[in-house]
This record gives C-alpha cells, sequence and structure tokens, in this order.
C-alpha cells in the first residue's frame, strides 16, 4: 500500500472501530434502561437503518461529486456520534441516535472508502492485485472491529466512567485521523450528469452474477458475525455471570473480527474468489451449529469458538466479495456498485433482532435453529449456481 492508501485506510479503521466501541457495553445499558433481549440487541441493530439509508445514496453521491466530498465529512460524522453515545447513556432516544449515525457513516465511508482504495492502487488492477488490496481492506476493517469492544470492555472492567471515556478517546482520534486524510487526493473526478436516484448499481451485462452469487453470499457478512458479537452474549449472559458478563462479551466481539484475518491464508489456499464465498459460507454454518449448541447445553466456553468460527467465515466472503465486485465494475459505476454489494451484506446485520423476535413466538433454541438451516441452505443454492452459471 502506498501512503495515501494507508491514510485512507486509518479512516476505515476508525470508522469500524466507532461502530463497536458500544457493543459489549450493551449489557449495561440494557440494567441501567431496564431493556429486554430484543431491546438490547436492537441498541446494536437499530444502526442498520442508517447503514441501508446511507448506501442508497452514498456510492451515487461519491460517482457524481467524487470521493473527497463523501469520505471526509461522514468520517468527521463517525466522531461525532461518538459524542452522542456519551448523552446516550440516560436516554435511550440519544442512545439510538448515536448508533443511527454511526450507521450512516459505515454505509457511507466503508463502501466508499473500498472503491477509493481501489482508485489509489499503482500496483494494477489485476485479478491477484484485487483480491490482495481487497484483503488488505478487509483486515483494516476487521481490525477496526474487533479494536472497539476488547478496549470498551477492558475499561469498563478496570477503569472509570465507562459509558464516556471510550466514546470521547475514539472521537479524538478519529478528528486527527480525518485531518491527515485532507492531504488524500481525489480520483474520481465530478460528473454533474451522473444521477442521484437510487438504483442499484449492477452492470447489465454482470448482473447474473451479482444476484445469483454475489447477493446470497453477501448478506451472510455480517450475519454470521453479528449473530456472534451481538446475540450470543445477551443471551448466555445468565450462564456468563454478571461479574464477567462484559468482559466475555468484549472477548467474543474482538475474536469474531480479529477471526477475519483467518481469511488470508482461505483465499490463498483456495486460490478462487467465488469458491471462496463457498467455504465461508460452510464455515459460517459450523459456527451457528456451536453456538446454537452453546445456548442448549448452557456452555458459554463454546462461545469463543463460534466465533472464530462466524469471524473467519465472514472475512472470507467480504474478501471475496470485494474482489469479484471489483471484477465486475468499470469507472462509471464502481462506486456505486461497492455500495451495493455493502448494501446486501449489511441487511445481515438485522439476523440478532430477527432471531430475538422468532424466539418469542417460538424459542430460542428453535429461533437458532432455523436461521442455522437458512445459512446451510444459502450454501447449497451458491453451490448449485456456480457449477450451472460461469463466472463473468
Amino acid at each position: 500500500m502506498n501512503r495515501q492508501q494507508r491514510i485512507l485506510a486509518a479512516g476505515l479503521f476508525v470508522v469500524a472501530w466507532g461502530t463497536n466501541v458500544s457493543t459489549p457495553l450493551i449489557l449495561r445499558y440494557q440494567d441501567r434502561l431496564s431493556l429486554s433481549d430484543t431491546g438490547a440487541v436492537g441498541i446494536f441493530t437499530i444502526y442498520v437503518i442508517g447503514i441501508l439509508f446511507s448506501l442508497l445514496f452514498a456510492g451515487r453521491l461519491s460517482d457524481r461529486f467524487g470521493r473527497r466530498p463523501v469520505i471526509l465529512p461522514f468520517t468527521c460524522l463517525s466522531g461525532i456520534a461518538s459524542l452522542t453515545l456519551v448523552l446516550g447513556r440516560n436516554s435511550l432516544l440519544l442512545l439510538l441516535l448515536g448508533r443511527l449515525l454511526l450507521g450512516a457513516v459505515s454505509g457511507a465511508v466503508l463502501s466508499v472508502g473500498t472503491a477509493w482504495l481501489s482508485e489509489l492502487n499503482e500496483g494494477g488492477s489485476t485479478a491477484v492485485e484485487r483480491l490482495r488490496l481487497a484483503g488488505v481492506t478487509t483486515a483494516m476493517i476487521y481490525v477496526g472491529f474487533g479494536f472497539g469492544p476488547i478496549t470498551s470492555a477492558l475499561y469498563e472492567r478496570f477503569g472509570s466512567s465507562p459509558l464516556m471515556v471510550p466514546y470521547v478517546f475514539h472521537a479524538v482520534v478519529t478528528f486527527a485521523v480525518v485531518a491527515a486524510m485532507i492531504k488524500v487526493p481525489e480520483t474520481k473526478r465530478a460528473d454533474p450528469d451522473m444521477s442521484l436516484r437510487p438504483q442499484v448499481g449492477v452492470p447489465a451485462i454482470s448482473r447474473r452474477e451479482f444476484l445469483g452469487v454475489l447477493a446470497p453470499a453477501a448478506i451472510w457478512v455480517f450475519g454470521f458475525p453479528s449473530t456472534s458479537f451481538a446475540l450470543f452474549p445477551v443471551i448466555l449472559r445468565d450462564a456468563v455471570g454478571s461479574g464477567s458478563d462484559v468482559l466475555v462479551a468484549g472477548v467474543t466481539g474482538t475474536l469474531t473480527a480479529l477471526s477475519a484475518l483467518l481469511s488470508r491464508p482461505v483465499l490463498r489456499r483456495v486460490g478462487n474468489a467465488r469458491n471462496s464465498l463457498l467455504v465461508g459460507l460452510r464455515i459460517g454454518v459450523a459456527g451457528y451449529v456451536v453456538g446454537t449448541l452453546a445456548f442448549v447445553t448452557d456452555l458459554w466456553q463454546l462461545v469463543p469458538l463460534a466465533a472464530v468460527l462466524m469471524g473467519s467465515a465472514s472475512g472470507i466472503i467480504l474478501t471475496a466479495g470485494l474482489a469479484l465486485t471489483d471484477a465486475i465494475a468499470d469507472d462509471t459505476n464502481r462506486g456505486a456498485l461497492s455500495a451495493t454489494y455493502y448494501f446486501a451484506a449489511y441487511c445481515g446485520m438485522a439476523m440478532p433482532v430477527i432471531i430475538t423476535l422468532l424466539a418469542e413466538v417460538s424459542s430460542v433454541a428453535l429461533a437458532l435453529s432455523a436461521i442455522t438451516l437458512l445459512s446451510a441452505a444459502t450454501a447449497i443454492f451458491l453451490s448449485i449456481q456456480m457449477r450451472t452459471q460461469p463466472a463473468v
């Protein structure tokens, strides 16, 4: 990576970090604000609304006005969102507002930033180079995702004002990174004729590949890890015990995120982005099986294993998906297509809420089993698609 790419990657890192500062603290908000399990999980997933809304417009805005006018203000908004969460420690409304803003930031910066990083690449655009850059991008994002939970959990265990200090620290670092990002050059010339109307940015020639292969797999990019670090700590907190629940939640979140780095050796071994999607899905299904077993047996010690499996599955699917997305994009729609891929991926963030809502009309065990079967069915569908549908 060149210097400009490293600075931009730092921006992706702080945005991903800010997304998960509050994740292990959900248990404290649940106690402080007297929330049900669905309400507690809702704190995590409310930002999906912000993500999906920004993804509808961020790609098109960046294709029309350029990358800088989108990335710089939205990265700055990440720090503002953290400060909003400081105020939200006693107000559910402000807490949800802060999470909503973080969603808008993540949707814009992680999707458009990925396109910007690709365009700053000086090493060419071969399939190998695309996969390498996608791997580095995935690593930066997931290290950020993993940094947030463990630092918040450790501070909650040993520091004072845990619902304030981690957010303020994140905001200060974010503003410093934004100051450095100002020097990153623009790579996309403004196009005043580009429509801002939200639309799926998929070229007609590649639509079958995107909708038939990429989109079904993309849903599990976050459908796997969100269950691991947002749902499992909540439904197993009684088994863990109140003294260690936040720390276990933090460790689970960090394990989930950092396990995504295991995607790089897997991708090198598989050697094909398309086949890697299928490998990632199979690993994620195994993670759901282990997590469901942990809940049914009250063996919360199995959750770290589920976290490793679901996190690595997420990293594999995201990396392979980004490489395939870049392969079917061109200069006129790369930002919109990247946003479209992330749109499909972030829909999976609603999985913890879906499971808890299903549990209210059945049971948690049945709900987890149903989603496990759904993920397995996706893997089977993708396997059939790859045999019958040639790559673009």
